[in-house]
């Protein structure tokens, strides 16, 4: 079943280039970036610190459909982190229909990696490798 929010056309004003002549039969104006079918886990970072779960539906070079649940209330600005990646998106909301949203990507920051907690073996880590394998001999007597 063909998506039908993919074929909602935004005001030409907002496009800036797309005009009737363009148009598509069925007065389609054809999207100006190719869109990626995605699944992605992400999660949706508001600037007050709550974390709201979301998927990434689609995804092209300048906006992303997201599935979002209905009940939670999204500001016009957020940050997007998409899990296993290492950067996070600034996004301005573009439009909201039930259970999904439609984000502009507005600017993409690559994060830095994890700092790793020194890994110093300790000495009682020592003491228990060295014990490892050695064991206690018994003596059975008949």
């Amino acid at each position: 079943m063909p998506d039908q929010r993919s074929q909602d056309v935004p005001p030409s004003s907002a496009l800036g280039a797309a005009s009737d002549d363009d148009a598509a039969p069925g007065g389609v104006v054809p999207r100006r970036e190719a869109r990626m079918a995605t699944n992605w886990i992400a999660m949706i970072r508001l600037f007050d610190g709550t974390e709201i779960p979301c998927n990434v539906k689609d995804i092209s070079k300048s906006g992303a459909k997201l599935g979002v649940p209905s009940s939670w209330e999204l500001p016009a600005t957020f940050m997007l982190k998409i899990v296993g990646r290492d950067f996070v998106m600034r996004v301005t909301l573009a439009w909201r229909r039930g259970n999904y949203a439609g984000v502009h990507i507005d600017r993409i920051a690559k994060l830095p990696p994890a700092a790793e907690a020194p890994s110093e073996p300790s000495a009682t880590a020592t003491a228990e490798y060295n014990s490892i394998g050695s064991r206690a001999r018994r003596a059975f007597e008949e």
